[in-house]
């Protein structure tokens, strides 16, 4: 199991979510880039085989040399211990197969839209020397919001400017293949219009042009037959959208569209009104390639006869003169030599078709032999799992679906053939799948009793009632509300949860104690409660403000859902005034730090020098880092200090007497308030 696993130290495996041939796609995540990630990665038994390991490095090349919005984007190529893997751009989506299953057929405009996004994908790889060789719906992506994805190149042709080389391998699947491919031909740009046109064709009808119950008999209708009218399975489609398909899917390639550009182009303008009515695409016959009618060949023998005005037309070169001849005019000898210049050549032209009516029965038979696949148990798979084994053994399905209580949706009922049988590739499996329980209408059940409707529903095989319980003024036990499903609607009962609404009369709700939450969680719980609150509001000292203060009815009464409830809100303390205050401070003249003489004692004091004094206050709107007042004194001197203290607040001032603090105080607005 490779689930689980992380590639390259970043890439994690998550889940398989495709798969094809040579390879396996799962859902990964980038560990790096923190994003969803598709993983391809070589199917096992292939890792050792160099020509798929080839193929696989071939399709990553390819890929990653082209950037086009619809084109699937690769973003790593490595291996690790034998598993060869691409990362690639993960699309949200489905493939177009899936879409044509479920939608089709599609609306001529929708499939316009859908092909030339394809168309553009393609031409970008025919610019840049590559041709896809397998376009198919299988092969393409489409998102829920109609964008489209091309993907797996893994067979596509690289092409230099001077050389192009294939082998004779008939490359591609058969129901998309062109006819130059299926004849073994060299794969060319037109290769890849005719498969697309292909595409168009089963978008508009919801079918493939050419079925059968092996690959060979639908490469032969390829080969010879003409796509039939899409008028047929869809009346409603233009002219102008059925030749397009016409044109595209003509067998000589010199017939179609000559690059994908054209396609484009006249896809681009095949809905204009001027259009719509135009005369059906006929492909031009050039004089000489009228339907010659052939003998018909039966056990090796030719019967019947080839019609006398069929005319071979053989290049000649000019007589040379003939000298000393005598030329003869008899008319019988000129006639029989007629006679035998037509037998000649009509026997050549004759031996070339039956060398390419033998080719056709005997040679190309060989080159396109379907494999035998054995059929194994499908039953009692989901119809996603048994479609991808179905594709992975290059088998066709029909599916059939049936109700059937018994067995889940989704699940393969029964397939014919059977398992066990082997058939060809390409063959039609047709699968019986499971739709599950039929659906009935659920009825509407509100305003009944609970009581009396579980009893009913569960006769009926529903297996899961509910009930959520709701007070309400209506009788207990009554059905208030259908949560699910919704009276109307389609469902399964076996699979079908019912939830309903009932009510158990009115609610009495025990008031918890909401003294000393805040007024927004006690509204919250009231609200929560279904009761009404009525909120007064009050000053308080010791209840800080928005706090609730009281309620009525109190805490632990039971009340009616919808009582109103007082509650009385703190606004706080009241609002206290700004105390403006003045300090008054002497400050002492000090001789204590000034220089003495011999002869100046205290008894003999200097003459007064100055000192410098400094005032800082640091109230509501002064700092301590700013001088307040810068005074000098000689002798003891009174300052008044004004102070603006605020409630809750303190002031404080600092006197410095040359740069020496001498005094600092802080005064509290509760102290000045109590009078201290």
């Amino acid at each position: 199991m490779i689930e689980g696993k992380v590639l390259g130290e970043r890439y994690k495996v998550e889940s398989l979510i495709g798969g094809g041939g040579m390879a396996n796609v799962y859902l990964g995540f980038d560990t790096i880039l923190k994003r969803e990630v598709a993983i391809k990665v070589l199917k096992f038994e292939y890792a050792t085989d160099d020509d798929f390991i080839r193929r696989f490095h071939r399709e990553a090349q390819n890929a990653t040399s082209l950037s086009h919005p619809n084109i699937v984007t690769i973003y790593d190529v490595d291996d690790e211990n034998d598993i060869y893997y691409m990362v690639m751009e993960y699309v949200d989506g489905m493939t177009l197969k899936k879409y044509i299953q479920l939608y089709s057929p599609i609306d001529p405009s929708e499939a316009v839209v859908i092909v030339e996004q394809i168309a553009e994908a393609i031409q970008h790889a025919h610019d840049h020397h590559i041709i896809h060789r397998d376009i198919k719906p299988q092969n393409i992506l489409i998102t829920q919001d109609k964008q489209v994805k091309v993907t797996d190149f893994g067979i596509a042709l690289a092409l230099s400017s001077t050389s192009m080389t294939q082998t004779n391998a008939v490359l591609g699947s058969v129901h998309y293949l062109s006819p130059e491919q299926a004849r073994g031909g060299l794969a060319n740009t037109k290769s890849d219009i005719y498969s697309l046109g292909i595409v168009l064709f089963e978008l508009l009808t919801g079918r493939l042009p050419f079925s059968g119950q092996s690959a060979v008999s639908v490469a032969l209708k390829h080969l010879q037959q003409v796509v039939p009218p899409v008028k047929k399975w869809a009346e409603d489609v233009p002219q102008s959208v059925e030749n397009v398909v016409l044109k595209s899917t003509a067998k000589d390639p010199l017939n179609r569209y000559q690059s994908m550009d054209e396609f484009i182009e006249d896809l681009r303008t095949v809905l204009d009104e001027d259009r719509l009515h135009e005369a059906p695409f006929i492909i031009p016959v050039e004089p000489g390639d009228e339907t010659i009618q052939m003998p018909i060949m039966k056990d090796g023998v030719f019967h019947g006869k080839v019609e006398e005005d069929t005319v071979v037309h053989q290049k000649t070169s000019p007589t040379p003169e003939v000298k000393d001849k005598v030329v003869s005019n008899d008319p019988k000898k000129v006639a029989s030599k007629k006679r035998k210049r037509w037998i000649v050549g009509g026997s050549i032209a004759v031996a070339v078709l039956l060398i390419s009516i033998l080719f056709s029965l005997f040679v190309l038979p060989i080159i396109l032999q379907p494999d035998d696949v054995e059929l194994i148990d499908l039953t009692n798979r989901d119809i996603e799992e048994a479609i991808r084994w179905l594709e992975n053994n290059n088998l066709s399905y029909e599916i059939d679906e049936v109700f059937d209580a018994s067995i889940a949706e989704n699940i393969v009922m029964s397939h014919e053939p059977s398992a066990g049988r082997f058939v060809k590739e390409d063959s039609i499996v047709e699968l019986v799948v499971s739709l599950g329980e039929e659906p009935v209408v659920f009825s509407d059940y509100t305003g009944q009793s609970y009581t009396q409707v579980e009893r009913l529903l569960l006769s009926k095989d529903y297996q899961n009632v509910q009930r959520i319980d709701v007070y309400s003024d209506e009788p207990v036990g009554t059905i208030l509300n259908q949560v699910e499903p919704a009276a109307g609607e389609a469902v399964r009962p076996k699979e079908t949860i019912v939830v309903f609404e009932v009510s158990v009369g009115k609610r009495m709700v025990t008031l918890d104690d909401l003294t000393g939450l805040n007024e927004l969680e006690a509204r919250e719980y009231l609200t929560d409660k279904k009761l009404v609150a009525n909120v007064n509001e009050t000053h308080h000292e010791t209840i800080g403000k928005g706090d609730v203060v009281s309620q009525s009815p109190n805490g632990g009464t039971e009340v009616e859902e919808g009582s109103v409830v007082n509650l009385t809100i703190s606004l706080g303390e009241k609002e206290k005034p700004i105390i403006n205050r003045e300090e008054e401070v002497m400050v002492e003249y000090t001789l204590d730090d000034l220089p003495r003489s011999d002869e100046e004692t205290e008894d003999n004091p200097p003459e007064g020098i100055p000192q410098e004094i400094r005032i800082y206050i640091e109230d509501r709107g002064r700092k301590l880092t700013d001088a307040y007042q810068v005074q000098m004194i000689t002798a003891d001197t009174t300052f008044r200090i004004p102070l603006e203290i605020e409630p809750g607040s303190q002031a404080v001032y600092r006197i410095e007497r040359d740069d020496q603090v001498v005094i600092q105080q802080t005064v509290r607005y509760q102290d000045v308030e109590s009078g201290e």
